[in-house]
Parts: C-alpha cells; sequence; structure tokens
C-alpha cells in the first residue's frame, strides 16, 4: 500500500511540474507575439522565425534556451532591431549577461543604448 500511495503523489507531482512548464511557454509565447505585434512588425521576423534564431543561439552555448528567449524579447519588444541584427545583437547581450552577471533585460538596455545613445527607456512599454 505504500508503495501506491509513494507512486500516486510522484505522478501527482510530475502532472504539476509538466503543468507548469507548459504554462510558463505558453507565457513566454504570448509575451513574444505581443511584442512583435507592438512594434508592428519591426523586426521583420515571424515567431517562427524567432524561436528558430532563439534555438540556433542556445545550441551554440552562448546562454540556456531561457536566456536566449528572454533577450530575444526584449530585443524585439525595443523595437530598434531588425532581422539582420538579430543574431548577432543577441550573441553579444548573451555574452555581456555573462561577463558583468546582468539580467537579460539590462544587457539589452545595454546594447540598445550603445546602437542609439538617445533611446532613453525603450523597454518601459513592453509587457511583464
Amino acid at each position: 500500500m505504500k508503495a501506491w500511495k509513494w507512486g500516486s503523489i510522484i505522478i501527482v507531482c510530475a502532472v504539476g511540474i509538466v503543468a507548469f512548464a507548459a504554462k510558463q511557454g505558453a507565457d513566454d509565447q504570448r509575451r513574444l507575439r505581443t511584442a512583435l505585434a507592438m512594434t508592428g512588425g519591426y523586426a521583420g521576423m515571424t515567431e517562427g522565425q524567432v524561436n528558430e534564431l532563439i534555438t540556433s543561439v542556445s545550441n551554440k552555448g552562448i546562454g540556456t534556451v531561457g536566456q536566449t528567449r528572454e533577450v530575444a524579447f526584449w530585443l524585439i519588444c525595443s523595437g530598434r532591431v531588425t532581422y539582420k541584427d538579430m543574431e548577432p545583437l543577441t550573441q553579444s547581450a548573451l555574452h555581456l549577461m555573462s561577463a558583468e552577471k546582468i539580467s537579460e533585460r539590462a544587457a539589452v538596455t545595454t546594447i540598445i543604448k550603445m546602437l542609439d545613445p538617445s533611446a532613453g527607456a525603450a523597454l518601459d512599454r513592453c509587457p511583464k
């Protein structure tokens, strides 16, 4: 009887973890869709192309998939990055994060200000 009880607890925990991960992934995709729409497609990328870029960059071992997704989101949401600059700027932000021990948003803010010193608070209107 104890094995059945523990087995049930393990199954319930596993289902909970999978459900949480699925919700988090759906929330991340929603934020990305919102950022693409907010900028009027300025980046010139579809959601699928962004996901391919995220996979490509994270496979290079620079950052995790989650870090890469967050950097890509902030870059797109800034409304100042186009398709051709997306991959190198994503990689630069990930390197900056690692070197300076800063967040994804802080790294993207630094890069945006280097590209356009008048950018100000470009990320303030981005969805949380």
